[in-house]
């Protein structure tokens, strides 16, 4: 008995093997037959690379702090710039070797905030110049042909619309395919943000506010963060000439010459555009199975932006979204 058992687990062993069933195939009914439809898309951009004049900038609010006798010496520098013509020989001496060097051990009373502010809004500013979120509409009609609209831009705090803003939309044109797995293809189109505008917004809605809550534009930022009554204490005691209110006058007017400088480059950014040369390729979802596309998954551009000339590859832009008015 234990024989034939042996033999007839041998025969089975040797027996032909079961057969293999294939995995189940995808579920056709989410694959859309229909691209065609208005969605609401969002694209997130990572810049490695910054135009240049943005690189300077940051670098710069990040200069006024990173001196061993910063931000003291930049600040007297600044108060000496708005001096009378007169008094600047006078000035400029005595407060780089005087002045500045007492105001580092002092101020913690003349300006506590002012290195750390500065910090603060150089971070923010490199954090809006790499990383923004932009708010779009993609419109596909039955032919395949598609415009791409961006109406503003999103930051981790702050939204600027372009239309409240007073600002047109940026819109291309292009073109879709769809094949039978739902892949989308998007034709390679040209797109120009006003990038040194988009900056400027941001830095006023989201950067200054974490700075000082108070404040939203850099002049007033400034005037908190430095102490104008004190420090033109501190000049006119230590240099020995000059009245109180002209050193406060020249704080101000400092102050304020810095804000302007500021917004100043930052709008010469927008002498060119900040450009995009992409391709889109996404996952078309068909949610509700009645053949037409209802979501937008998993998209990414492909292609350069450049500024001024230069360009470099787009390394990480990727979009998602959903048919306009889908719940």
């Amino acid at each position: 008995m234990q024989t034939r058992l042996c033999l007839f687990v041998v025969l089975a062993a040797c027996g032909p093997s079961a057969a293999v069933v294939p995995d189940a195939a995808p579920d056709a009914s989410i694959v859309p037959t229909n691209p065609a439809g208005s969605f609401a898309i969002a694209t997130s951009i990572d810049l490695p690379v910054l135009p240049p004049p943005a690189d300077a900038l940051i670098a710069e609010l990040d200069d006024a702090t990173d001196g061993p006798d910063d931000p003291a010496r930049f600040l007297c520098d600044r108060l000496v710039a708005e001096l009378p013509s007169s008094w600047q020989a006078i000035a400029a001496g005595v407060a780089d070797d005087v002045v500045a060097p007492v105001l580092e051990s002092e101020l913690d009373q003349v300006a506590p905030s002012f290195a750390s502010g500065l910090r603060a809004l150089a971070a923010g500013l490199g954090e809006l110049a790499h990383h923004a979120r932009t708010i779009e509409t993609f419109t596909i009609q039955p032919n395949g042909d598609a415009t791409r609209t961006i109406t503003g831009i999103a930051y981790d705090e702050a939204s600027i619309d372009f239309a409240t803003e007073g600002m047109a939309d940026v819109v291309a044109t292009t073109s879709v395919t769809l094949d039978g797995s739902g892949s989308l293809a998007i034709g390679s189109h040209h797109v120009e943000l006003p990038y040194g505008t988009l900056l400027r917004l941001g830095f006023d809605r989201q950067v200054i506010p974490n700075v000082d809550f108070s404040a939203g534009d850099l002049a007033t930022a400034l005037r908190d963060l430095v102490d104008c009554h004190q420090l033109g204490e501190l000049f006119a005691a230590k240099l020995g000439v000059g009245s109180v209110t002209l050193y406060v006058s020249a704080c101000d007017a400092g102050m304020a010459a810095l804000s302007d400088d500021f917004y100043a480059r930052l709008a010469a950014i927008d002498t060119s555009p900040l450009a995009f040369d992409v391709g889109g390729a996404a996952t078309g979802v068909d949610v509700d199975h009645d053949g037409t596309m209802d979501q937008i998954d998993g998209g990414t551009w492909t292609g350069t932006s450049s500024y001024a000339g230069a360009a470099t590859p787009v390394v990480d832009a990727t979009f998602a979204g959903a048919r306009a008015g889908a719940p």
